[in-house]
């Protein structure tokens, strides 16, 4: 987006040089770097074992930052854990295990809105108007769906809190 660039817009997400990893002393992000803009939607492509997850991770405060930096909206989050992130304005939408399989798909949308429950109905029709079907099997519980209907709860339900950006 060199455009955003051009015209002075700041990044609401920027990665500076992360080094990061699971086990001390392996690193699988070696200065690995990002800049997401205001309505900008980034793709991260890469085979199997790249760091694709491991940078999402990272992002969220899931997996340690032994160097380099993190900030939103210019602020230096570098390191923070992910309940602050989230009460920042940063949504993260697991890929796998995403959803509590014995709640429904309501429940599910709430545990997304714990940190603000007196918004959630204003929040549940936000999310409904953009995922109507949910709003109609809203009582179902989230175990009996299929994968991509649980993806879409997932993503619903970190949606709930208003986020600044998406992970």
């Amino acid at each position: 987006m060199a455009e955003a660039k051009k015209t002075g817009v700041e990044p609401v997400l920027r990665a500076d040089n992360l080094v990061a990893g699971y086990l001390p002393g392996v690193n699988i992000l070696n200065g690995c770097s990002i800049e997401a803009y205001p309505g900008e939607l980034i793709g991260i492509i890469g085979p199997n074992g790249a760091g694709k997850s491991t940078l999402l991770k990272a992002l969220f405060g899931l997996v340690k930052i032994r160097e380099g930096s993190v900030t939103l909206n210019g602020e230096d989050i570098t390191g923070f854990k992910t309940n602050k992130l989230v009460q920042m304005g940063v949504g993260f939408v697991p890929q796998t295990n995403n959803v509590f399989p014995s709640l429904t798909i309501q429940e599910n949308l709430q545990m997304g809105l714990f940190l603000q429950p007196k918004r959630l109905n204003e929040r549940l029709d936000a999310i409904f108007d953009i995922f109507p079907v949910l709003a109609d099997r809203r009582q179902q519980s989230a175990g009996s769906l299929s994968g991509g209907e649980r993806q879409s709860v997932a993503m619903a339900r970190a949606l709930m809190m208003d986020p600044k950006v998406l992970l």
